[in-house]
């Protein structure tokens, strides 16, 4: 619990990686000390040791390094660097030298007599540059952090904006079926409302989940078709196979209906009494492949496929979804429209 508080409390934080951060830094000095002198004179040396390093390291990273060094003001910063680094070296000397010869070991004080003003300068460089590559390391790894974190909320924005399109322009389309039904006082009408009714349900309650079960995706697709067989009764031919097994995978919800939507909207609907429409769907170790053919009339030749919002929105939510893990091929031919689509399933963005 206590652990938890501080990682979650930045000022905590910073205190304890900061107290880490200079026990294992002294940690060093202490060894040596205890293993050529005592106890006693580690504790004393590593005390004044530490009063004449700390200052002089926070001063280096949280003055000279953010006002002189990050605004590439480098002529005033080595030679501020430079006198901070002597500076220290001095007050260093200064400590030890007023450590109580009784305090130490005779062979540690022999040694603190010894030194020279200047004996230190080489360890105060090492720790400016080692605390200070610590310090933006951190900075570089928590700011990028931060990035992936607003790129990914960015993200899930991105999708539920293109996700709420998918709903109104497909309730559209089918209610736009219903309707026409409705005029020619056909019997279907009742049963279209039933599985309008039950495909309502699942646009509701299950696919505000980043994923759904790749069935029921399929049982949504199957209801849809259903529904167009209803519709255009047996004026048109429509083609639905399914291949593979589900089995335990997911999709991102409503996906795959745009593509299906559409082959109806601008084929089979365009040409009343001619058209046609082929959709095959299989699926294989987790990977999903999905074929549309669908006629088209002379004029339209399938190009307002890629004009419309539904394939505009599903080829975004591809890219945000899954990049790098499918193929989209379009192929608008004189008589024919032909899309495949193929997902790998192991893996999505979000």
């Amino acid at each position: 619990m206590f652990s938890n508080e501080v990682f979650k409390n930045p000022v905590l934080r910073r205190i304890l990686l900061h107290a880490l951060f200079w026990t294992a830094w002294m940690s060093r000095t202490f060894y040596d000390i205890v293993s050529l002198y005592s106890l006693q004179g580690a504790f004393a040396f590593s005390f004044s040791y530490i009063i004449a390093q700390m200052p002089f390291v926070y001063i280096h990273l949280y003055v000279l390094v953010p006002k002189l060094l990050n605004k590439r003001k480098y002529f005033l910063y080595v030679p501020a660097t430079i006198a901070l680094l002597f500076i220290y070296s001095y007050l260093s000397y200064f400590v030890l030298n007023r450590i109580p010869a009784e305090w130490l070991p005779k062979g540690l004080a022999s040694y603190i007599h010894r030194i020279d003003p200047n004996y230190d300068i080489l360890e105060g460089f090492f720790a400016f540059t080692i605390t200070y590559a610590l310090k933006y390391t951190w900075l570089a790894l928590t700011t990028q952090n931060k990035v992936l974190a607003l790129q990914k909320e960015n993200l899930q924005l991105e999708l539920k904006a293109l996700k709420a399109q998918v709903n109104p322009h497909f309730l559209f389309n089918t209610l736009n079926n219903i309707y026409a039904l409705s005029l020619q006082k056909s019997e279907q009408t009742p049963g279209m409302l039933l599985k309008l009714s039950s495909m309502m349900r699942y646009l509701l309650y299950e696919c505000n989940a980043p994923q759904v079960a790749l069935q029921k995706e399929i049982r949504f697709i199957n209801d849809y078709i259903e529904l167009e067989k209803i519709r255009h009764d047996k004026n048109v031919r429509i083609g639905f196979s399914l291949s593979g097994n589900a089995d335990d995978s997911e999709i991102a919800p409503l996906l795959l209906i745009p593509f299906i939507e559409n082959s109806f909207k601008h084929g089979v609907n365009a040409q009343i009494g001619k058209g046609w429409v082929d959709i095959h769907l299989s699926t294989l170790d987790k990977k999903l492949s999905l074929s549309v053919v669908n006629s088209t009339t002379e004029n339209n030749n399938g190009g307002v496929h890629d004009k419309g919002i539904g394939l505009e929105n599903v080829k975004k939510r591809l890219e945000l979804l899954y990049p790098g893990k499918y193929m989209l091929s379009i192929e608008p031919r004189d008589e024919k429209f032909s899309m495949n689509l193929t997902i790998d399933l192991n893996e999505i963005t979000l």
